[in-house]
């Protein structure tokens, strides 16, 4: 069989899926199919069965289940690019099938988180944070896999496997674009997109600016016209004494897309260097406290920052879901200076400075 290419995200249970990805496995979450056969139905190409299995689970056929068939379809030798935090991404040789992630137990019976440095064990075949009530992490499968490159740079990258690493999927099957992934593996110069090096440049530019010529206010600002650029159909900086707010919660910016019944509670946090964990505690709190589990909303918590980075803590926090009823997600997506200001860069400045324009509409 041609070898396949593939993309695939390890930012689920991103604690523990980033120190099992040094040591070799990839992973996916659907925790709750470890103990069945689901793997066999995707091998034998039975849809009807795979289907089956779902909502006898009682899982709706929502989209998020073809992650596991794309998972199950990787074969030996087959190569996968994994995107990573800050910037980076790696790539890796599948060494055996997809299996289920017990079949770790034996193999690491204890080891800790990335960043939060827990204990993890098992209990019952499971994954468990001892640290947090043992916590079963939602992590059913797993892939051994061997390091082709390991965290480089994107710019590194052509503008296809770029633009392919943006998509929001848990992962796709990328052999359309296979060589641009063999390019990144063979090429010995640095940069091979001329898109990515002329807005690297750009951006460290525009972030500088952020960072010295506005103010937090500004920053609320800026970040508001942006989301209005991208369609937001209303936006608003709610008042600092909001009521309904308590224990810390807080957003600065919330945006709402009417035609996507898509709502995102943003924090900005106007800072250098580094942005630390109580923006992601207080956009947490914030969306807990005003989001309406009746609504036909999804509703989507952001932190916004004009730092280089994230603190450890703040990536560890953003990453936990910590809520254990079924289908709902407490992550937090983390924006760092840079990628905001790309994100600027790549949606366009024309009329930039009506930011800060007090007459700027609440759509």
């Amino acid at each position: 069989m041609e070898k396949q290419y593939y993309l695939h995200r390890i930012s689920h249970e991103a604690n523990v899926s980033y120190t099992l990805m040094r040591n070799g496995y990839l992973t996916l979450g659907w925790g709750e199919f470890s103990e069945t056969d689901i793997l066999d139905t995707v091998r034998n190409d039975d849809r009807n069965e795979f289907d089956k299995l779902f909502t006898d689970k009682g899982f709706k056929l929502s989209k998020s289940r073809w992650s596991m068939w794309i998972f199950g379809k990787m074969n030996v030798g087959d190569l996968v690019v994994v995107p990573l935090y800050d910037g980076l991404f790696s790539v890796f040789e599948v060494e055996e099938q997809a299996q289920s992630i017990q079949t770790l137990e034996d193999k690491m019976k204890t080891f800790k988180g990335e960043w939060n440095n827990h204990k993890y064990i098992w209990d019952n075949h499971r994954i468990c944070d001892s640290d947090d009530n043992s916590r079963i992490v939602d992590l059913g499968f797993c892939i051994k896999v061997k390091p082709k490159i390991i965290g480089k740079p994107r710019d590194h990258a052509t503008s296809p496997l770029i633009s392919r690493m943006k998509i929001r999927n848990t992962n796709a099957n990328i052999t359309d674009i296979k060589d641009s992934v063999d390019m990144v593996i063979d090429k010995k110069e640095e940069a091979v997109s001329l898109y990515q090096v002329t807005m690297d440049k750009l951006e460290n530019t525009l972030l500088n600016d952020i960072q010295n010529i506005i103010g937090d206010r500004e920053f609320e600002q800026l970040i508001r016209w942006y989301l209005v650029k991208c369609g937001a159909t209303f936006t608003k900086i709610p008042a600092k004494n909001e009521a309904g707010k308590e224990d810390g919660a807080d957003a600065d910016i919330v945006a709402e897309f009417e035609n996507l019944k898509y709502i995102v509670y943003i924090q900005a946090k106007h800072h250098k260097k580094e942005t630390s964990s109580w923006a992601v505690k207080q956009i947490k709190r914030y969306k807990e406290q005003m989001s309406d589990d009746n609504s036909e909303y999804t509703y989507a918590s952001w932190v916004i920052t004009s730092a280089e980075e994230f603190s450890k803590e703040a990536k560890a926090e953003a990453a936990d879901e910590g809520n254990e009823d079924k289908g709902r997600k407490n992550k937090v997506r983390l924006i760092d200076g840079k990628e905001f200001a790309r994100m600027l860069l790549d949606i366009g400045l024309l009329n930039l400075d009506q930011a800060f324009d007090k007459n700027l509409k609440k759509n």
